[in-house]
């Protein structure tokens, strides 16, 4: 349980205000009056605590906290436990008076584990979600989709025959290289700000097998590369009065025409905006799974893209109240 502040401590706070990074300081509050962390707390709490989780009492919305400052600064466990003694920053997001206040490497591995168990990461996409509808962001109507490939380790042999490889992982071949792993599968909106819809799958699942999931719903337009080419999804498309702005691509002895190739650079420059969220995710890290198993990697995820859609929120609201 935090320990109550003392006239030192509140002193201490005080002439720290400013320490420990200003820039991430200054997000870390935004943060911290944009979401109701409290809330989200209290609805996970009556499932995650069972009296032998975790410490007894210890706020289940500080440990919220805690898994998207590992995402938002691409910290393991230990480190994630050595940054929060080493930064006044993240010690008042966290509501740190003391050490005692600071949730162990154990506690934010078992509380990660269980939120896995629960579906939980899910229900904190859903919530971040919300706060995107409810703040008023202007979200430019058509689907936008695309999957990147996060690796996985291949494994090695062990002496009695079998690997240590990740079953659940699979192989795909791109731009003529072989990887393993999984693929992440996300649609934004046009303007590839804001992730609507994610999936994930192994690696070696065609791209294509998951449009039709993460358009659903779409009445407008659909933009996607040319993995996802089909005369049948084409015609379908039209059929309900939907563009489709899947880009074409050559056909063995048919070379595409000049008004295709128009068309496609005309395409691309939309679909491009998906990379948006991807290029976030890879710079955070997130370019080999932490995990094994789908059900493990795909919480993760959607932990991830939780932790992007608040970055991105965050931006999006003071380019506004900038410009407004």
């Amino acid at each position: 349980m935090p320990s109550q502040s003392s006239p030192m401590s509140s002193l201490f706070s005080y002439l720290m205000a400013d320490k420990g990074g200003r820039k991430t300081g200054a997000f870390l509050d935004r943060m911290e009056s944009l979401v109701p962390w409290k809330e989200i707390g209290d609805e996970l709490a009556p499932a995650l605590y069972d009296g032998t989780f975790g410490r007894p009492g210890f706020p289940t919305h500080v440990l919220v906290k805690a898994v998207l400052l590992q995402t938002w600064y691409g910290l393991s466990d230990p480190e994630l436990e050595e940054q929060v003694l080493d930064r006044v920053s993240f010690q008042r997001f966290l509501g740190v008076v003391n050490r005692e206040d600071i949730p162990d490497e154990t506690t934010i591995c078992r509380f990660r584990g269980k939120l896995v168990e629960l579906g939980a990461m899910r229900e904190l996409f859903d919530v971040v979600q919300g706060l995107v509808h409810e703040s008023g962001m202007l979200v430019k109507p058509g689907t936008i989709v695309d999957a990147t490939i996060i690796e996985a380790p291949r494994g090695r042999k062990r002496q009695d025959g079998t690997k240590t490889r990740d079953t659940e992982a699979g192989f795909t071949r791109k731009n003529g290289r072989h990887f393993h792993g999984y693929k992440i599968h996300v649609a934004t909106d046009l303007s590839g700000r804001f992730v609507r819809r994610l999936t994930v799958t192994s690696a070696s699942v065609h791209d294509s097998t998951r449009l039709d999931e993460l358009a659903a719903g779409e009445t407008t337009s659909v933009f996607g590369d040319k993995a996802y080419v089909s005369r049948e999804r084409k015609r379908d498309m039209r059929q309900r009065n939907i563009f489709c702005g899947v880009l074409d691509r050559t056909v063995r002895g048919h070379a595409l025409s000049s008004r295709q190739e128009k068309r496609n650079r005309q395409k691309s420059s939309v679909r491009a905006h998906v990379e948006h969220p991807f290029a976030w995710v890879k710079k955070m890290g997130h370019r080999v799974v932490r995990y094994r198993g789908l059900a493990k990697n795909t919480a993760h995820a959607f932990l991830i893209f939780a932790a992007y859609q608040l970055k991105r929120l965050d931006a999006e609201l003071r380019t506004a109240a900038q410009t407004g």
